[in-house]
């Protein structure tokens, strides 16, 4: 509380002291992005529309990547291109916010409009197996103040809301924010695993969440700037019960602190940067049933160094220099353990006078004493566009190596945990394609195909799991994006968007574990052949209409495929009207979520909700 105040009055004195100046503020759009991406400003894209949200359910709706959740508030993780959770980096301000222990962020835990940018990176690209979601805060120096605030209220007693003051006084730059979420949570639905299928609510299933985060920074000199960060995460949740059990009472608790300090220098053509972070993670899980009360922690400091050197002949150079220390005080180790890991990458960009962009990189890091596989990349990007055109079009290409190492649950886990695992190593290639015409039609598609060699898998050994390197992955398929529009701009003319995502992954073991594995050549489980996002919005003089919808294909939940959960498709209504007054704007909406009220599961057991309804409130002042 005492830091809460001492906030609260910096903020106060920033705010009495700040020059008031007309600004414009551009809205904070989510990009979904691969190697080709030129992507164009669409209204399902807005981050103000999407503000407050947990962000693994902003992920499933603007984009087709597949987001496996437990239910509203539970546990929810990314699923990019047919890899697993803990082969996609979760990033903040460049640094990696993946557990430790587990190797993945649960994203019900992040509220979508903490961070001013968020890009979706579809590739293995610059080191990763599967994809990158970043977050980024940036602050802008001397663009006086500005405050947006978002309320929503739905069904189940769900509130959420999140607020933002931003304020700048010459040379001195911050910002504040502030999320919520409440919900009981006691939805109805069918339950299936009960004879006759009767109707029941949802139990122990509350869920509340709180987030504060504190950004300050300025300029030194004229090429010097300094950024500091505080991220403060806190949420008690109970967790329900799957479909087949009477009732529950397991509880979590998770608490986040994330602390970073930022430099930034340029002197003509170089630029440097140097962030370190210190980040700690604490659950406490409890089980009544089974008198369980375990509290981990996990902690680590993160440091990067990056410096690029621009040539007058159109040659970028970067390199990247990275140190973590990783902790984990978790009972299942019997002690705590922590390790080093230390990094190089490389990378090289040059720019001909036609278009043609070559890229040219290596990255390389080291556990300990054990170091990674050598890990080049190299591409190729054509772009036509010059200021003049009206018709954009692009083609890229690029194949890289990439590895990710074992987790700390992997190595230490007791009992199971196997020290003498290696590091998971993919080939990954991709061929995108892009062309648009101005704003008002844009297409793109991209094939991908990644090899996964060594990936870890725990699997029984007799009467105990372990995890081994047995598995050979394969993964292949297309995404293709379409976006048109009649949008000029002007505020009275009838305006219409239409986008439609779609992506198609075939991914397959390539290897049984034994002679009792029937897993070889089979799709691996909750990896949906065919996901398609397809929304539309009209729009008139502030008002609008949308509607979203999604299908997702059959996933399998067993490894022999024997055993699937049925493909599903949810259907979207949100109608509203933004108001505008100077430097005042508000904005009213409501919609219905899942308008047939499907019954469905996104992972085996675990219900999802029915139809339901959310209102929301927007202002923002500039």
């Amino acid at each position: 509380m005492k830091t809460f105040l001492t906030f609260l009055f910096l903020i106060n004195l920033l705010v009495s002291q700040a020059e008031r100046k007309d600004t414009v503020m551009l809205d904070e759009v989510v990009k979904v992005e691969n190697l080709s991406s030129n992507n164009f400003q669409s209204p399902f894209t807005e981050m103000k529309y999407q503000n407050g949200k947990r962000l693994s359910d902003a992920l499933g709706e603007f984009s087709s990547v597949y987001i496996k959740n437990y239910g509203v508030g539970q546990l929810s993780s990314i699923a990019v291109r047919g890899t697993s959770a803990s082969q996609t980096e979760v990033q903040w301000n460049g640094i990696k916010l993946n557990s430790p222990s587990l190797g993945q962020c649960d994203l019900s835990l992040f509220t979508l409009g903490m961070q001013q940018d968020l890009q979706l990176i579809r590739t293995g690209y610059k080191g990763t197996i599967g994809g990158t979601l970043q977050m980024n805060n940036e602050l802008k120096i001397d663009s006086g103040i500005s405050a947006r605030i978002s309320l929503r209220t739905g069904s189940f007693k769900t509130h959420e809301g999140i607020g933002s003051l931003q304020y700048s006084h010459n040379h001195i730059s911050g910002a504040t924010s502030f999320s919520y979420l409440s919900s009981e949570n006691n939805f109805q639905f069918r339950n299936i695993f009960k004879e006759g299928h009767p109707l029941q609510k949802q139990t122990n299933a509350v869920v509340r969440q709180l987030s504060f985060l504190q950004q300050l920074g300025g300029k030194v000199d004229a090429h010097n700037e300094v950024n500091c960060y505080l991220w403060l995460t806190e949420a008690d949740r109970e967790v329900p019960p799957i479909m087949s059990k009477e009732m529950g009472s397991e509880t979590q608790y998770d608490y986040s602190l994330r602390a970073m300090l930022n430099w930034k220098a340029k002197y003509s053509l170089l630029k440097l940067s140097f962030t370190s972070a210190y980040i700690q993670d604490k659950l406490r899980y409890k089980n009544q049933e089974v008198s369980l009360d375990e509290t981990s922690m996990m902690q680590a400091v993160r440091n990067v160094f990056t410096t690029t050197y621009s040539f007058p002949f159109n040659l970028v150079l970067n390199a990247e220099l990275n140190y973590d220390l990783e902790l984990a005080n978790i009972h299942s180790y019997g002690e705590t353990k922590s390790r080093n890991t230390s990094g190089l990458k490389f990378y090289s960009d040059y720019y001909l006078a036609n278009g043609l962009k070559i890229h040219l990189g290596f990255r390389e890091d080291m556990v300990g004493k054990k170091s990674s596989v050598f890990a080049p990349e190299i591409a190729a990007t054509y772009s036509n566009r010059t200021k003049n055109e009206k018709h954009y079009f692009s083609a890229a290409t690029i194949i890289s190596r990439n590895f990710r190492f074992p987790t700390l649950n992997d190595l230490y886990w007791i009992p199971g945990g196997n020290p003498n695992l290696k590091s998971e190593r993919s080939w990954n290639g991709e061929f995108s394609f892009k062309y648009a015409h101005q704003k008002y039609f844009d297409i793109s598609l991209n094939g991908f195909c990644l090899y996964v060699n060594d990936w870890i898998q725990w699997a029984p050994q007799g009467n105990l799991w372990m995890p081994e390197n047995y598995k050979r992955v394969l993964s292949r398929g297309f995404e293709a994006n379409i976006h048109t529009t009649n949008d000029e701009g002007k505020p009275n003319r009838f305006a219409i968007h239409l986008n439609i995502s779609y992506t198609f992954t075939k991914t397959t073991n390539l290897d049984a574990a034994n002679e009792f594995d029937q897993s070889a050549n089979k799709q691996l489980i909750y990896v949906p052949l065919h996901r398609v996002v397809a929304g539309v919005q009209l729009q008139y003089r502030k008002f609008y209409m949308r509607s979203i919808n999604s299908f997702v294909s059959r996933v399998f939940t067993s490894t022999d495929n024997a055993q699937f959960l049925k493909g599903y498709f949810l259907s979207d209504l949100e109608v509203g009207k933004d108001f505008r007054l100077g430097k005042y704007e508000t904005g009213l909406s409501f919609r219905i979520n899942n308008i047939a009220g499907t019954q469905y599961q996104n992972v085996a057991q675990h219900a999802m909700p029915g139809r339901n309804f959310e209102g929301t409130l927007r202002f923002k002042f500039n």
